[in-house]
């Protein structure tokens, strides 16, 4: 437990800084973009990695690990088929089928996150078979695995970030920069991206055209009794529209002016890429804020 613990949580702040890498060049959407999100974690991960890595284990090393020397076992001794962390290894696709069948049954997809659940398990795993074998050798259980485990994930972790620093600082990795669209590029049809109903008709001469637009209105976020988001308030009618600036990061925005349109005018914010632009809107709580976006029609 202690050797599959450890590993389990040691991977996760490298994931993390990874994750942090790929996501440099991505529209965070106003919501504090990867920077924010890797204070957090620095903040309380230390705190949680251990309870983490304890309930990874249990729920999946240890299982596949037990499977694994069980099949192993029942093979016989012969040196070609008893290799306990191999057949461990094959077990984690079993075990990570069964816990991504549950998160179907929620609603999300099974191929990918079986696959991934699996992947979280392989280090654990061949963490678990070295120190098994390492115990074996010295006649004594292994110490500080938690501790050689914590240095190796800090040292991993920072090199990957420093790494994703100096290639910020050096032009070789990109940061997110929101397009910059002429009134020209912005006129046209604008159509949900989740709600097609849902268009925005830009004029070149300032004229807006509403169809179901949505904003911010009474129901907010709130959910009703089955657990389902309620109808937000939408808007039909004519305005006008300018080019501004949205109300964080100075990014350029869409802004319109409509009657009967929760009595105040709407900022768009521009995002995308060049190729594929939108113009998105944050409505609700801000520590669970939803997202609703428009992409230009014909791309």
């Amino acid at each position: 437990m202690r050797a599959a613990a450890a590993a389990s949580a040691a991977q996760l702040p490298v994931a993390g800084a990874v994750a942090f890498t790929l996501s440099i060049d991505d529209d965070s959407y106003g919501a504090g973009g990867p920077a924010l999100g890797l204070a957090c974690f620095l903040l309380f991960g230390p705190l949680l990695l251990p309870v983490v890595g304890l309930l990874h284990s249990a729920a999946l090393t240890l299982p596949a690990s037990w499977l694994g020397r069980t099949i192993a076992a029942r093979l016989g001794r012969a040196p070609a088929v008893n290799r306990e962390w191999a057949w461990s290894l094959v077990c984690l696709l079993p075990a990570g089928a069964a816990w991504a069948a549950c998160l179907a049954a929620l609603g999300t997809s099974f191929a990918g996150p079986a696959l991934w659940i699996a992947a979280s398990g392989v280090l654990p795993v061949l963490n678990t078979a070295y120190c098994r074998r390492r115990e074996e050798r010295l006649g004594r259980p292994l110490r500080k695995v938690w501790l050689l485990s914590g240095l190796a994930s800090l040292g991993l972790s920072v090199t990957v970030i420093g790494a994703a620093l100096v290639g910020t600082a050096t032009g070789l990795i990109k940061e997110y920069e929101p397009p910059q669209l002429s009134v020209e590029q912005l006129s046209g049809v604008w159509r949900g991206e989740r709600d097609e109903g849902a268009v925005l008709r830009l004029r070149e001469g300032g004229g807006a055209e509403l169809d179901s637009i949505p904003y911010e209105g009474g129901t907010g976020s709130s959910y009703d009794s089955s657990g389902a988001r309620e109808r937000r308030p939408r808007c039909d009618g004519t305005g006008t529209w300018t080019v501004g600036n949205a109300p964080y990061g100075g990014r350029p925005a869409v802004v319109l002016e409509a009657e009967g349109c929760g009595g105040h005018e709407q900022t768009w914010t521009v995002g995308g890429t060049e190729s594929r632009p939108e113009l998105f809107v944050l409505f609700g709580d801000p520590d669970s804020q939803d997202i609703e976006k428009l992409v230009r029609e014909g791309g």
